[in-house]
């Protein structure tokens, strides 16, 4: 008899045993799976700042009617908060219109550096940016951006608004959303 109460009392302490070993597995994998998913975040976050983007932030802006033509100066800081660096390949200015028969029109209007020299004079002094401008890592750059639109382009028409979007160095846009611009008239400037 005491044979068989042996061997059931091993068979206890076997089972017990490999239930601790069980048990104790079961700790270390579950363990693992939360370093495993904690690595994968990091890792993640990691490749999400290497994706590039520019984030835009309009300072100040003006809208100028001279004749033949219409100025716009925007001062803008663009800040790079990504891992790599980048750069302002292009800026457009989009501007939407309306035209007399009811029709929405959007054209889109280059930077134009030489339009420095119409800048307006009250306007704090700032770089006019020089395409590409380059931007690096967890950095801003700030300065004007400068457009011209002839007002034949728009006829009669009357703009209803403006963004302005710019292309990094990877072809990627980026958007401002629409924009508010102050607005001065100037009937002295020569063409």
């Amino acid at each position: 008899m005491t044979g068989a109460w042996e061997s059931s009392v091993s068979e206890v302490w076997i089972s017990a045993l490999a239930l601790a070993v069980s048990c104790g597995s079961l700790l270390v994998a579950w363990r693992s799976a939360r370093t495993a998913a904690h690595a994968l975040l990091l890792t993640e976050e990691q490749e999400s700042r290497r994706r590039p983007r520019l984030g835009i932030y309009l300072v100040n802006g003006y809208r100028q009617l001279v004749p033949e033509r219409q100025l716009f100066g925007l001062l803008v800081s663009v800040s790079n908060p990504t891992d790599i660096d980048n750069s302002i390949a292009r800026a457009e200015l989009q501007i939407t219109y309306t035209l007399q028969s009811g029709a929405p029109v959007i054209c889109r209007v280059p930077h134009d550096t030489t339009l420095q020299e119409h800048q307006h004079r009250d306007e704090r002094p700032a770089t006019v940016f020089r395409l590409p401008e380059r931007i690096d890592a967890h950095q801003t750059v700030s300065g004007w951006l400068l457009f011209s639109l002839e007002n034949a382009v728009i006829g009669d028409a009357t703009i209803d608004g403006q963004n302005l979007i710019l292309e990094d160095a990877h072809n990627l846009p980026m958007d401002s959303g629409p924009i508010m611009l102050r607005q001065w008239t100037d009937e002295t400037e020569k063409n």
